[in-house]
């Protein structure tokens, strides 16, 4: 099958910080000559979806790469005793004033946003209505963020119930559909089997700089972002480690069965040990694994 101007149904699946990925999927689709049609998203696929509709996904690409690990750690105001650990109103309206304010109807590419009303325990398809008001309900990992109400039902993380969105394409009238899945069994891009982190610059650092370390210490062992564990060691979880954790175990099991339900013309996986699901700091290796391993999958597709 020709992949010269062919018009796809684009699917961005759910995965937190892996999902930035999504940007160099889309970079080498574009390059390559596909032309994005539609697109469904949940979770951190509805935010680069909506963004790449409105025409703001290279602002954001800009913006993101350049977050520092305390950069990110800013935006995490607590929301003690709410029904997240975490408000997100610091994060939202920053996003919301890169993207600004559209309507999902009156966009340029036709948009799917999936989020989750769990209080019915059914997936929302989003396409109508305030653009940011999606992606926020969307976004809302549970237990993390707060819920968000959209048409006085409160919503969240599209992923819970449908990590890998096909369903919303299927009566596109696209030439293929192409998913994406941040759920990719693990491995690296040399073809071994285990990630290995390149592990920290030693630098020199002053009282000043120690209390700071020491303050967002204590704040990742509040929100759940400790460090990673080495294969054999046994890690001390907390709570919000449990629950994203969970999380991520539950959108593998659910997107292998949509997979299988709705099989993608093509399929593009981004391996699960990418980055950790709050890395956002990593943006830059993460969108070039994303151009890579899309690269690969391209690659398959057409020697087929």
């Amino acid at each position: 099958m020709s992949i010269n101007h062919k018009t796809i149904s684009l699917v961005l699946g759910s995965g937190g910080a892996r999902g930035l990925a999504h940007i160099g999927v889309i970079r080498v689709l574009e390059r390559e000559g596909w032309k994005i049609g539609t697109i469904a998203g949940s979770s951190i696929g509805a935010l680069i979806g909506g963004f790449y509709a409105a025409g703001k996904l290279d602002d954001y690409a800009d913006w993101v790469q350049e977050l520092t690990e305390f950069n990110v750690l800013r935006f995490l105001d607590i929301a003690w005793g709410g029904a997240g650990l975490l408000k997100g109103e610091m994060l939202m309206q920053t996003l919301q004033a890169f993207v600004g304010s559209h309507r999902i109807e009156e966009l340029p590419i036709p948009l799917t946003i999936v989020a989750t009303d769990v209080l019915r325990r059914k997936e929302v398809w989003l396409q109508h209505g305030e653009l940011f008001d999606a992606i926020r309900a969307s976004i809302a990992v549970p237990t993390v963020f707060t819920p968000h109400v959209v048409h006085g039902r409160p919503l969240l993380d599209g992923g819970i119930l449908n990590p890998v969105p096909i369903a919303p394409t299927l009566q596109d009238p696209t030439e293929a559909t192409v998913a994406v899945s941040l759920a990719g069994v693990a491995k690296k891009l040399g073809g071994g089997s285990r990630h290995t982190a390149t592990p920290p610059v030693k630098r020199q650092r002053n009282r000043y700089h120690e209390k700071i370390d020491r303050f967002i210490d204590q704040l990742q062992a509040r929100l759940g972002m400790g460090d990673d564990h080495e294969e054999g060691d046994t890690p001390n979880l907390t709570l919000t480690d449990t629950a994203l954790l969970s999380l991520d175990a539950m959108q593998a099991s659910i997107a292998r069965c949509m997979l299988a339900a709705y099989p993608p013309d093509l399929l593009i996986e981004i391996p699960i040990n990418t980055c950790g699901a709050h890395e956002f700091y990593r943006a830059t290796e993460v969108i070039k694994a994303g151009e890579e391993w899309t690269e690969r999958a391209l690659e398959r597709f057409t020697a087929g």
